[in-house]
Protein backbone atom coordinates (compact mmCIF):
# COMPACT_ATOMS: atom_id res chain seq x y z
CA UNK A 1 0.00 0.00 0.00
CA UNK A 2 1.43 3.39 -1.00
CA UNK A 3 1.86 6.45 1.19
CA UNK A 4 -0.83 8.19 -0.87
CA UNK A 5 -3.28 5.34 -0.23
CA UNK A 6 -2.54 5.48 3.48
CA UNK A 7 -3.10 9.25 3.60
CA UNK A 8 -6.45 8.88 1.80
CA UNK A 9 -7.60 6.19 4.23
CA UNK A 10 -6.52 8.29 7.22
CA UNK A 11 -8.50 11.24 5.85
CA UNK A 12 -11.59 9.07 5.41
CA UNK A 13 -11.26 7.65 8.93
CA UNK A 14 -10.88 11.10 10.47
CA UNK A 15 -13.63 12.63 8.39
CA UNK A 16 -16.18 9.96 9.27
CA UNK A 17 -15.02 9.25 12.81
CA UNK A 18 -14.77 5.54 11.94
CA UNK A 19 -11.97 3.10 12.62
CA UNK A 20 -10.72 1.30 9.50
CA UNK A 21 -8.83 -1.97 9.02
CA UNK A 22 -7.96 -3.67 5.73
CA UNK A 23 -7.38 -7.43 5.55
CA UNK A 24 -5.60 -8.77 2.46
CA UNK A 25 -6.36 -11.99 0.55
CA UNK A 26 -4.22 -14.03 2.95
CA UNK A 27 -6.00 -12.69 6.01
CA UNK A 28 -3.14 -10.40 7.05
CA UNK A 29 -3.71 -6.88 8.36
CA UNK A 30 -2.69 -4.39 5.69
CA UNK A 31 -3.99 -1.13 7.17
CA UNK A 32 -4.87 -0.04 10.73
CA UNK A 33 -6.24 3.45 11.41
CA UNK A 34 -5.39 5.58 14.41
CA UNK A 35 -8.96 5.28 15.71
CA UNK A 36 -8.45 1.53 16.14
CA UNK A 37 -5.25 2.22 18.03
CA UNK A 38 -7.32 4.21 20.52
CA UNK A 39 -10.01 1.59 21.12
CA UNK A 40 -7.83 -1.52 21.12
CA UNK A 41 -4.49 -0.42 22.54
CA UNK A 42 -2.67 -1.92 19.53
CA UNK A 43 -0.49 0.40 17.45
CA UNK A 44 -0.25 0.01 13.68
CA UNK A 45 3.33 -1.14 14.10
CA UNK A 46 2.15 -4.03 16.29
CA UNK A 47 -0.53 -5.37 13.97
CA UNK A 48 0.50 -4.68 10.36
CA UNK A 49 1.39 -7.92 8.61
CA UNK A 50 -0.14 -10.02 11.39
CA UNK A 51 -3.09 -12.42 10.92
CA UNK A 52 -6.45 -10.89 11.79
CA UNK A 53 -7.77 -14.24 13.02
CA UNK A 54 -5.23 -14.36 15.81
CA UNK A 55 -5.75 -10.73 16.81
CA UNK A 56 -9.50 -11.23 17.15
CA UNK A 57 -9.20 -14.31 19.39
CA UNK A 58 -8.74 -13.82 23.15
CA UNK A 59 -6.42 -16.84 23.34
CA UNK A 60 -3.32 -14.98 22.20
CA UNK A 61 -1.65 -13.01 19.44
CA UNK A 62 1.53 -14.57 18.08
CA UNK A 63 4.37 -12.69 16.47
CA UNK A 64 3.94 -9.43 18.39
CA UNK A 65 5.92 -8.35 21.41
CA UNK A 66 3.83 -6.60 24.05
CA UNK A 67 4.03 -5.60 27.70
CA UNK A 68 3.30 -7.69 30.77
CA UNK A 69 -0.32 -6.58 30.83
CA UNK A 70 -1.01 -8.07 27.38
CA UNK A 71 -3.50 -10.63 28.68
CA UNK A 72 -5.81 -8.01 30.15
CA UNK A 73 -5.54 -5.61 27.24
CA UNK A 74 -6.26 -8.39 24.73
CA UNK A 75 -9.65 -9.14 26.27
CA UNK A 76 -10.49 -5.44 26.17
CA UNK A 77 -9.31 -5.18 22.57
CA UNK A 78 -11.37 -8.20 21.55
CA UNK A 79 -14.47 -6.57 23.04
CA UNK A 80 -13.77 -3.26 21.34
CA UNK A 81 -13.06 -4.78 17.93
CA UNK A 82 -16.10 -7.07 17.98
CA UNK A 83 -18.20 -4.23 16.56
CA UNK A 84 -16.27 -4.08 13.29
CA UNK A 85 -18.36 -4.75 10.16
CA UNK A 86 -16.45 -6.19 7.18
CA UNK A 87 -17.12 -5.53 3.50
CA UNK A 88 -15.49 -7.34 0.52
CA UNK A 89 -13.65 -5.09 -1.94
CA UNK A 90 -12.25 -5.96 -5.39
CA UNK A 91 -10.88 -9.25 -6.69
CA UNK A 92 -7.57 -10.62 -5.58
CA UNK A 93 -5.52 -13.73 -6.26
CA UNK A 94 -7.60 -16.80 -7.23
CA UNK A 95 -10.81 -14.81 -7.05
CA UNK A 96 -10.27 -13.89 -3.39
CA UNK A 97 -11.06 -10.39 -2.19
CA UNK A 98 -9.71 -7.97 0.35
CA UNK A 99 -11.92 -7.01 3.25
CA UNK A 100 -12.43 -3.53 4.67
CA UNK A 101 -13.51 -3.45 8.31
CA UNK A 102 -15.39 -0.40 9.61
CA UNK A 103 -15.89 0.38 13.29
CA UNK A 104 -18.35 3.20 13.82
CA UNK A 105 -17.21 5.10 16.90
CA UNK A 106 -20.59 6.38 18.06
CA UNK A 107 -22.58 6.24 21.25
CA UNK A 108 -24.40 3.20 19.86
CA UNK A 109 -21.53 1.18 21.35
CA UNK A 110 -22.56 2.12 24.87
CA UNK A 111 -23.42 -1.45 25.81
CA UNK A 112 -19.89 -2.80 25.37
CA UNK A 113 -17.60 -3.76 28.24
CA UNK A 114 -15.54 -1.55 30.53
CA UNK A 115 -12.50 -1.78 28.26
CA UNK A 116 -14.29 0.05 25.46
CA UNK A 117 -14.08 3.86 25.35
CA UNK A 118 -17.86 4.10 25.47
CA UNK A 119 -18.00 2.14 28.73
CA UNK A 120 -21.36 2.64 30.44
CA UNK A 121 -21.32 4.10 33.92
CA UNK A 122 -24.94 5.21 34.20
CA UNK A 123 -27.82 3.09 35.38
CA UNK A 124 -29.80 3.56 32.18
CA UNK A 125 -27.01 2.82 29.71
CA UNK A 126 -25.75 6.27 28.68
CA UNK A 127 -22.06 6.86 27.84
CA UNK A 128 -20.51 8.60 30.82
CA UNK A 129 -18.03 11.33 31.67
CA UNK A 130 -15.29 8.74 31.48
CA UNK A 131 -16.33 7.88 27.94
CA UNK A 132 -16.17 11.55 27.02
CA UNK A 133 -12.61 11.99 28.31
CA UNK A 134 -11.37 8.89 26.49
CA UNK A 135 -13.01 10.05 23.28
CA UNK A 136 -11.53 13.53 23.63
CA UNK A 137 -8.06 12.05 24.03
CA UNK A 138 -8.48 10.22 20.74
CA UNK A 139 -9.85 13.30 18.97
CA UNK A 140 -7.03 15.51 20.27
CA UNK A 141 -4.47 13.01 19.03
CA UNK A 142 -6.07 13.02 15.57
CA UNK A 143 -6.19 16.81 15.55
CA UNK A 144 -2.52 17.01 16.48
CA UNK A 145 -1.53 14.48 13.82
CA UNK A 146 -3.88 15.36 10.96
CA UNK A 147 -5.13 18.88 11.85
CA UNK A 148 -8.71 17.56 11.91
CA UNK A 149 -11.02 20.04 13.72
CA UNK A 150 -13.59 18.91 16.24
CA UNK A 151 -15.87 20.48 18.82
CA UNK A 152 -17.30 19.74 22.26
CA UNK A 153 -20.86 20.78 23.13
CA UNK A 154 -22.58 20.84 26.51
CA UNK A 155 -26.37 20.80 26.94
CA UNK A 156 -27.47 21.82 30.43
CA UNK A 157 -31.03 21.22 31.68
CA UNK A 158 -31.56 24.31 33.83
CA UNK A 159 -34.86 23.34 35.48
CA UNK A 160 -34.00 19.69 36.19
CA UNK A 161 -34.40 20.08 39.97
CA UNK A 162 -38.09 20.80 39.55
CA UNK A 163 -38.49 17.46 37.80
CA UNK A 164 -36.48 15.56 40.42
CA UNK A 165 -38.42 17.10 43.32
CA UNK A 166 -41.76 16.01 41.86
CA UNK A 167 -40.91 12.82 39.96
CA UNK A 168 -37.92 11.54 41.93
CA UNK A 169 -34.35 10.68 40.90
CA UNK A 170 -35.30 7.37 39.28
CA UNK A 171 -37.83 9.01 36.99
CA UNK A 172 -35.28 11.67 36.10
CA UNK A 173 -32.86 8.94 35.02
CA UNK A 174 -35.51 7.61 32.66
CA UNK A 175 -36.06 11.16 31.37
CA UNK A 176 -32.34 11.48 30.72
CA UNK A 177 -32.46 8.28 28.71
CA UNK A 178 -35.27 9.72 26.60
CA UNK A 179 -33.27 12.93 26.02
CA UNK A 180 -30.20 10.86 25.13
CA UNK A 181 -32.17 8.82 22.58
CA UNK A 182 -33.51 12.00 20.96
CA UNK A 183 -30.05 13.58 20.76
CA UNK A 184 -28.60 10.39 19.32
CA UNK A 185 -31.22 10.45 16.57
CA UNK A 186 -30.29 13.92 15.27
CA UNK A 187 -26.48 13.91 15.41
CA UNK A 188 -24.31 12.50 12.64
CA UNK A 189 -23.11 8.91 12.75
CA UNK A 190 -19.55 10.14 13.38
CA UNK A 191 -20.62 12.22 16.40
CA UNK A 192 -21.16 11.01 19.96
CA UNK A 193 -23.35 11.96 22.90
CA UNK A 194 -23.33 11.07 26.60
CA UNK A 195 -24.04 12.31 30.12
CA UNK A 196 -21.54 14.48 32.01
CA UNK A 197 -23.59 14.78 35.19
CA UNK A 198 -27.23 14.38 36.20
CA UNK A 199 -28.35 17.39 34.16
CA UNK A 200 -25.60 17.97 31.60
CA UNK A 201 -25.12 16.14 28.31
CA UNK A 202 -21.91 16.22 26.27
CA UNK A 203 -21.71 15.96 22.49
CA UNK A 204 -18.45 15.48 20.58
CA UNK A 205 -18.66 16.64 16.97
CA UNK A 206 -16.03 14.94 14.82
CA UNK A 207 -14.46 16.88 11.95
CA UNK A 208 -16.50 19.97 12.77
CA UNK A 209 -15.42 23.59 12.21
CA UNK A 210 -17.18 26.70 13.52
CA UNK A 211 -20.03 26.81 10.99
CA UNK A 212 -20.89 23.14 11.40
CA UNK A 213 -20.70 23.42 15.18
CA UNK A 214 -23.14 26.35 15.14
CA UNK A 215 -25.60 24.36 13.03
CA UNK A 216 -25.40 21.33 15.34
CA UNK A 217 -25.72 23.47 18.48
CA UNK A 218 -28.81 25.24 17.15
CA UNK A 219 -30.40 21.92 16.20
CA UNK A 220 -29.73 20.49 19.67
CA UNK A 221 -31.07 23.63 21.35
CA UNK A 222 -34.31 23.53 19.32
CA UNK A 223 -34.83 19.85 20.00
CA UNK A 224 -34.24 20.02 23.75
CA UNK A 225 -36.31 23.18 24.21
CA UNK A 226 -39.25 21.49 22.50
CA UNK A 227 -39.20 18.49 24.86
CA UNK A 228 -41.98 18.44 27.43
CA UNK A 229 -42.50 16.35 30.57
CA UNK A 230 -46.19 15.52 30.40
CA UNK A 231 -46.49 14.61 34.09
CA UNK A 232 -45.61 18.22 35.02
CA UNK A 233 -46.87 19.94 31.84
CA UNK A 234 -43.46 21.64 31.73
CA UNK A 235 -40.94 22.11 28.94
CA UNK A 236 -37.22 21.70 29.43
CA UNK A 237 -35.31 24.92 29.96
CA UNK A 238 -31.85 24.46 28.47
CA UNK A 239 -28.55 26.15 27.78
CA UNK A 240 -26.21 24.96 25.02
CA UNK A 241 -22.54 25.90 24.62
CA UNK A 242 -19.96 24.71 22.14
CA UNK A 243 -16.19 25.08 22.04
CA UNK A 244 -13.81 24.16 19.24
CA UNK A 245 -10.61 22.36 20.18
CA UNK A 246 -7.55 24.60 19.87
CA UNK A 247 -3.94 23.64 19.18
CA UNK A 248 -2.28 22.77 22.46
CA UNK A 249 -5.56 21.94 24.24
CA UNK A 250 -5.65 19.00 26.60
CA UNK A 251 -8.83 17.22 27.70
CA UNK A 252 -9.20 19.06 30.98
CA UNK A 253 -8.68 22.51 29.44
CA UNK A 254 -11.22 21.82 26.70
CA UNK A 255 -13.83 20.49 29.12
CA UNK A 256 -13.41 23.34 31.59
CA UNK A 257 -13.71 25.88 28.79
CA UNK A 258 -16.96 24.24 27.68
CA UNK A 259 -18.41 24.00 31.19
CA UNK A 260 -17.54 27.61 31.94
CA UNK A 261 -19.20 28.74 28.73
CA UNK A 262 -22.40 26.78 29.31
CA UNK A 263 -22.69 28.35 32.78
CA UNK A 264 -22.34 31.83 31.26
CA UNK A 265 -24.95 30.86 28.67
CA UNK A 266 -27.59 30.63 31.42
CA UNK A 267 -27.96 34.41 31.21
CA UNK A 268 -27.87 34.59 27.43
CA UNK A 269 -31.21 35.54 25.83
CA UNK A 270 -30.74 32.87 23.18
CA UNK A 271 -29.47 30.20 25.60
CA UNK A 272 -26.87 29.29 22.98
CA UNK A 273 -23.21 30.25 22.60
CA UNK A 274 -20.48 28.72 20.38
CA UNK A 275 -16.88 29.81 20.78
CA UNK A 276 -14.02 29.14 18.37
Amino acid sequence: MTIVDTDILATIANGTGCGLVIIDEAGMIEYWSSQLEGVSGYSAEQVLGQPWSELALPSGFSGVEVGDDFGASLVDASTALSGIAFYPVGEGVDGQVKRVGVLRLTSQYADNGEGFPFAVETAVGIPSRRAMFELLQSQLACQDRYQTPFALLFLRIKNYRAFIEVLGAESWEITNRAIFDQLGAIIRMADSVGLYDEATFWVVLANSALDGTNVAAEKIKRLASAMKIDALDLFLSVAVAGVLARPGDDCEALVQRGLSLVTKTFDSPSGLVVEG
